[in-house]
């Protein structure tokens, strides 16, 4: 019997999650799976009705919904037939840290899959549930010209550095200015070297407008604010010379691993998922301290540990990347070689094949869960009114601190 599963997810979405849900989807089918791909909007969460096969025509769920978004979504779905199902969670997380309420969550599935070996670590000490890694595939694109150096005013003899990130991502985690602030230390204002930019989203963050603003006289420095189709940002890596991602963590890290499959020189952070593909003798890991988030303003929790790169050490390889730049062919394919072989569509797909082959073969009741699956269901509305809850208090707060700022100035005045 052919092995089939109810793929849920993004898949319409511009961003990270969305292209990893893809291309598990393609790996799944690459191999004979059949997927049927339910599809949500990433913005309210809602079902968008598509001509797929019926949901019963499986026993297996996968639900590849990112932990911010988990609770919101089965509120908004509580429709989603869990009983019987093997259901399947798919999670990347970046923080050594995991909220109780994640921790209870978790126990309603039946198994949780990770992009990484950094991911495996932190949810095997919180959950006894299975907890499978299952890499994110890679998926090289014939070369194109769909970016092109003249619509941005760069030169063809230039050396194109690229960092790519999600401005709603927060700065914190992506820290951009470290990349920034490294490559202007080593290239000045060099017109042969050139620094991109690229984000999307920054109009709805403050925290990276106030981070880049700075920024945005620099002559080789160019920030690139646009949503880019698939195929156009793969054309800008396959036009770029060296990937610069100085994180504050990665559940896996998927532009880095997306510029080793073309053979370019990757930068980054010698912490969490990127560690998986990235190595001494085919990339430049930059070393790094602890840190803890704070005044993040709601993006995310305080007290979640990051990596905090050491500028003088990305300065450092970036000199020597300046210095030595012809002499990295084996590095290059060093990198090319790891993408291909261990992260390739076909590689991920027959892993996924075995475990799912597995999966198949099990009684339902050799396997339950700590908890009701329905009760997802509830504790997703719990965290829904929560949230509510903080919402209003927050605002409450505001709005009296304003009323009493505006009293006291008013009699300060009057005196």
């Amino acid at each position: 019997m052919q092995l089939s599963v109810n793929y849920h997810g993004f898949f319409n979405g511009n961003f990270g999650i969305s292209e990893a849900t893809r291309l598990n989807a393609l790996a799944l089918e690459a191999v004979g799976i059949k997927v049927n791909r339910i599809n949500y909007s990433s913005e309210t969460f809602e079902r968008i009705e598509t001509n797929t096969p019926s949901e019963n025509e499986t026993s297996i769920n996968i639900f590849h919904i990112n932990i911010n978004f988990i609770s919101d979504f089965f509120s908004k779905n509580q429709d989603l037939q869990l009983k019987n199902f093997y259901n399947i969670i798919y999670w990347a997380w970046e923080f050594p840290e995991v909220s109780d309420k994640v921790v209870q969550i978790l126990g309603i599935f039946d198994e949780l899959w990770v992009p990484s070996d950094f991911c495996v670590n932190i949810f095997t000490q919180y959950t006894g549930i299975p907890v499978m890694r299952f890499s994110h595939p890679i998926q090289k694109l014939t070369d194109s010209k769909d970016f092109t150096r003249e619509h941005y005013g760069i030169a063809e003899n230039a050396r194109i550095y690229l960092t790519i990130f999600d401005s709603l991502s927060t700065t914190i985690r992506k820290n951009p200015e470290a990349t920034i602030e490294a490559f202007r230390s080593v290239f000045k204002e060099d017109k042969n070297s050139v620094l991109l930019v690229k984000t999307h989203n920054l109009e709805k963050s403050k925290d990276a407008q106030k981070a880049l603003e700075k920024y945005k006289d620099i002559p080789n420095v160019m920030i690139i604010n646009d949503h880019f189709s698939k195929e156009k940002l793969h054309s800008l890596i396959q036009q770029s010379d060296v990937l610069i991602s100085l994180h504050g963590s990665e559940g896996f890290g998927l532009t880095m691993a997306e510029a080793m499959a073309y053979g370019k020189i990757v930068v980054g952070t010698g912490y969490s998922g990127n560690l998986d593909f990235m190595n001494v003798n085919n990339s430049f890991l930059i070393q790094y301290d602890f840190i803890k988030t704070s005044n993040t303003k709601g993006l995310i929790e305080e007290g979640l540990t990051l990596a905090k790169p050491r500028l003088q050490d990305a300065i450092d390889k970036l000199q020597y990347i300046k210095t030595n730049f012809e002499s990295l062919n084996d590095i290059r394919e060093s990198a090319r070689l790891q993408i291909e072989n261990n992260f390739s569509i076909q590689y991920i797909g027959e892993l996924f094949k075995a475990r799912l082959g597995f999966i198949q073969n099990l009684s339902k009741t050799d396997n339950q869960p700590a908890s009701d699956v329905n009760d997802i269901f509830y504790l997703s509305e719990i965290e829904k009114l929560n949230s509510r809850i903080q919402y209003l208090e927050r605002t409450i707060y505001n709005k009296m601190r304003k009323k009493v700022n505006a009293f006291l100035k008013k009699i300060k005045n009057k005196k």
